[in-house]
């Protein structure tokens, strides 16, 4: 359960996060079934009418976030269609094997023990993993999962 410290965080960055210059290309929204949540509605720059609804949510926040993608139309997250195939994504599990999402780590228990792919925790989470999936999206996207 996140402390009250967390919330007000997450709280404050979510006005914040609204305010950058990158977030012209997202829909944010609050994921009200938990404390610390969020969807993003985003594109790559390689296909810009490929939309795709990552669900992003926090246990405690100044710990790597959940990253699932979503059907949107259906809100499913087991959907690998869903799902953009890119660097760490891996539609056919349905997670995101990367060094900075909590599936990576549940995946990489040993990513904790090296300076390269331990955790760092970002002064603002929030900030840190939307531009780092955007990032993920505009430089290595290819294409949407298959089913």
């Amino acid at each position: 359960m996140p402390t009250d410290f967390e919330r007000a965080c997450f709280e404050d960055e979510l006005v914040r996060v609204q305010g950058l210059v990158e977030a012209g290309r997202w829909k944010l929204a609050r994921d009200d079934s938990v404390p610390l949540g969020l969807t993003a509605e985003m594109h790559s720059l390689k296909a810009p009418t490929e939309l795709y609804l990552a669900r992003v949510r926090w246990e405690h926040y100044f710990e790597p976030a959940s990253v699932k993608f979503l059907n949107r139309e259906t809100g499913a997250d087991n959907d690998p269609r869903a799902w953009p195939q890119c660097a760490g994504f891996r539609p056919t599990s349905l997670d995101t094997c990367v060094n900075w999402t909590r599936e990576g780590h549940l995946t990489h228990p040993e990513w904790a023990q090296s300076p390269h792919t331990a955790f760092a925790a970002p002064e603002a989470p929030m900030q840190f993993v939307l531009l780092h999936l955007q990032m993920t999206l505009d430089t290595t996207y290819n294409g949407r999962g298959a089913p």
